[in-house]
């Protein structure tokens, strides 16, 4: 008997896919089905027949949800297919969209294109729509100059300051931000949560004045929460009107518990209640505290490290004059020792002179005696050659 059971199937299943029929095989083709399939024949023809009927129902079950299983993975890959296509297509309109309003307006294109050759100002204010805003983030990716960008009142869309937000996880530059009065919501909040997970460059940024959290959603102040809780360099954070409900007040204000960096946060006219109110303004007081006492320590240490250089450069230059002072004396020892040389020499030659000179007299003198004397000695021989005459 055939399992109805098996028959459940979905619209798009092939009808004719139906289970072998033991009931249609004569009793050798059922022994031989049944000993392919390692079952033993009970000898009892009908009951061999549901033996045979439920293997084949069951391997009708396996075959069936193997097809399912195929044909669902093969549809998923068509719709993966079709999003990436449509993703592929909304991505090359955008694109076009970008290149004919860069080109409706020169001067915000020439600017982009400064931009991305590092040739503007470290402080940048722009007059840019929604779409031209996603044309200045990409040019913010590889820009290493500007550190303060203002694109506040230019009705910015929620899509557009996605792509803002994303400039902080490509550039470690931008130091401020302000995007105050447009209309960025929890897209866009939702972006620079996740950047500033990452982010360790930006110190202020201002949301003042967009709607960030609109009814119930609450998602992109979730996403600012949680990237409050990790960040360490943002010290302010303008969210002055935003939309934020008491239970987002509630998520910031346990957010904000966790960090110690920002000192300034202002929360005002949003629906967020006093005493989350209190937590916050509790955390910027102990985090002002914290970094009053970061800073007189800096400072001390400063001097520390100024008196500790002063001291240094004092035994530097005292060693450096002692060490002229030695040069000095040793220079004015080899002066000396040379001078007394010169002067031992010339007094050695000065006696050598005299010697020579009183040897060369008593030489003229030996010779005027000898000579006397051999004078003499004549005399004396003529004088008696004439007296023996």
């Amino acid at each position: 008997m055939v399992d109805e059971s098996i028959f459940e199937t979905k619209d798009e299943d092939d009808s004719a896919f139906q289970p072998a029929n033991a009931a249609t095989l004569s009793s050798g083709d059922i022994y031989y089905e049944l000993e392919k399939r390692g079952l033993k024949s009970t000898g009892f023809p009908d009951t061999d027949k549901e033996m045979l009927q439920r293997a084949f129902d069951a391997e009708f079950k396996n075959d069936l949800e193997d097809m399912r299983a195929k044909r669902k993975e093969k549809q998923r890959k068509a719709a993966q297919q079709a999003g990436l296509m449509k993703r592929r297509l909304a991505m090359e309109k955008m694109l076009q969209e970008e290149q004919d309003e860069l080109a409706r307006n020169h001067q915000v294109s020439m600017m982009i294109d400064l931009i991305k050759e590092n040739m503007v100002d470290s402080k940048l204010r722009m007059e840019v729509n929604s779409i031209n805003a996603r044309s200045l983030a990409k040019a913010m990716w590889a820009n290493d100059t500007v550190t303060c960008l203002d694109l506040s009142s230019n009705q910015l869309s929620d899509h557009s300051g996605s792509y803002l937000a994303r400039i902080l996880q490509k550039n470690s530059t931008l130091k401020k931000i302000e995007l105050d009065n447009n209309m960025l919501g929890p897209k866009s909040c939702i972006a620079f949560g996740e950047s500033l997970t990452t982010n360790t460059s930006l110190i202020y940024l201002s949301l003042d004045s967009n709607p960030l959290s609109t009814g119930n959603d609450i998602s992109g102040i979730e996403a600012l929460s949680n990237a409050v809780k990790v960040n360490k360099t943002l010290t302010s954070l303008n969210l002055w009107r935003t939309g934020i409900s008491a239970i987002g007040g509630s998520i910031l204000s346990n957010a904000m518990e966790q960090n110690t960096s920002i000192l300034i946060c202002d929360i005002s006219h949003n629906d967020i209640k006093m005493s989350d109110t209190r937590r916050i303004v509790d955390q910027l007081d102990r985090n002002l505290l914290a970094f009053e006492e970061y800073e007189r320590k800096g400072r001390e240490d400063m001097r520390t490290e100024a008196e500790i250089e002063a001291e240094k450069r004092r035994k530097e230059e005292d060693e450096t004059k002692a060490q002229e002072l030695r040069k000095w004396l040793d220079e004015r020892r080899d002066d000396r020792a040379e001078n007394r040389r010169g002067a031992e020499e010339r007094r050695i030659a000065q006696m050598q002179e005299e010697m020579e000179e009183m040897k060369r007299l008593m030489d003229i003198k030996a010779a005027e005696e000898k000579k006397a004397a051999e004078e003499l000695a004549a005399k004396k021989a003529k004088k008696a050659a004439k007296k023996k005459k």
